[in-house]
């Protein structure tokens, strides 16, 4: 007896130990491919009336003689799709779906694989995709399916910028709805199951192709939201005061796709440069009227070309394209009085060895407060960082 005891209990450690052993791997693998999606830079941003007039194609605006208004005015979330089409790019289906929607009553905000986002028209507008009970409530995306590890993460990438740059935009805080369908951030599964009104059940499966899932996802979506966040803090640019989560401005009848952030500005033409400058703090890009674009974020250290300066609602922006501005004191900074003697810090949070800095001089200072593990930091060169409390 003590001998089959002992043999159903080795049994039973190594039952345990393989279960462990095929849970545990998709844990760290899930870990694995956010970090190797964070090693990618954002793809970027094409709007699919400028790809179609770049090919000859005419574009059918979804929201031009009958645009579904959300019940709030403006978008509650996002909800995260997955086209199970094999081979298909986002071209493909931005292609498709321009042609098909008013044959198959589905339509979409964006697509998005490796090579970036394709935006269908303007998330000031609900879609079909979600079922009745969704469709007036969140944006929308559609993620293609790719074939090898590195090109689904560059495309989760892809996806999670853009959806954050949308949700911030729109002052929306990610939440997870995908366990108990309260929050922000669902899946077309999560619809399905608390919504009703669709039966659908991705991108689950996909997701579980490559060891990944929802929670995760929602994850590099957070760290994304976070990020811009930490850009905006301490200046006032959040986006709330964008303008964008008002009750949608578009007459339906521009034909164009964009939001109103979208280039809308009165620059027509690029002045001279007047120099070049390098970027100390990661930047937003907002066009002429001062408002948050989706450009992809301007990394700090970036050479940036010059055009002019431009006062918009009373805060100074430096032109860096045509229509395209960031705010001046991520390349100029501003003198801050160090009160206590401090240490400067690099991007991971580990000190530089620089020397002590004295208090009671004036140090420069570029954009807000950014965070780093969990303490805030002012930048006050490349990589170089003191402590916000230290200003104090």
């Amino acid at each position: 007896m003590k001998k089959i005891i002992a043999v159903l209990a080795l049994a039973t450690g190594l039952i345990v130990g393989s279960v462990e052993t095929m849970v545990r791997p998709n844990t760290v693998k899930a870990d694995k491919i956010n970090d190797l999606a964070k090693q990618n830079t954002y793809s970027g941003l094409t709007y699919l009336y400028k790809m179609l007039q770049q090919e000859g194609i005419p574009y059918n605006c979804f929201y031009a003689d009958n645009p579904l208004y959300y019940r709030k005015g403006k978008p509650e979330g996002v909800v995260i799709h997955e086209t199970a089409t094999p081979n298909a790019s986002a071209h493909d289906e931005a292609i498709y779906f321009n042609r098909e929607w008013m044959n198959m009553y589905s339509y979409v905000h964006a697509f998005v694989d490796h090579n970036g986002v394709i935006q269908m028209m303007t998330p000031n507008y609900g879609v079909w995709g979600a079922g009745p009970n969704a469709n007036n409530r969140f944006f929308q995306v559609e993620l293609c399916q790719e074939n090898n590890i590195n090109d689904f993460a560059k495309s989760i990438n892809n996806d999670a910028i853009y959806v954050a740059q949308i949700m911030h935009r729109y002052n929306i805080t990610p939440t997870n709805a995908v366990h108990d369908g309260n929050g922000t951030v669902w899946s077309h599964s999560a619809v399905s199951k608390f919504l009703g009104g669709t039966d659908h059940g991705d991108p689950d499966g996909y997701f579980a192709k490559w060891g990944y899932s929802m929670d995760s996802f929602f994850d590099l979506i957070k760290y994304y939201y976070d990020q811009l966040d930490n850009i905006d803090a301490n200046t006032g640019t959040g986006s709330s005061n964008s303008g964008a989560g008002n009750a949608p401005s578009d007459n339906g009848n521009n034909n164009t796709g964009q939001t109103p952030n979208d280039n809308n500005s009165t620059d027509k033409v690029l002045p001279k440069p007047v120099g070049t400058k390098i970027l100390l703090h990661d930047a937003l890009i907002y066009d002429g009227n001062g408002r948050a674009t989706t450009e992809p974020l301007k990394k700090a250290g970036v050479k940036l070309t010059i055009y002019g300066d431009k006062i918009i609602k009373g805060r100074k922006f430096l032109q860096i394209d045509l229509n395209k501005y960031v705010v001046a004191s991520n390349v100029e900074g501003s003198l801050r009085h160090l009160t206590h003697n401090a240490f400067v810090y690099d991007s991971n949070g580990y000190r530089v060895k620089v020397g002590k800095l004295l208090r009671g001089i004036d140090l420069r200072t570029y954009g807000g407060a950014v965070k780093i593990q969990s303490s805030k930091y002012y930048p006050i060169g490349l990589n170089q960082f003191v402590k916000v409390g230290n200003f104090k």
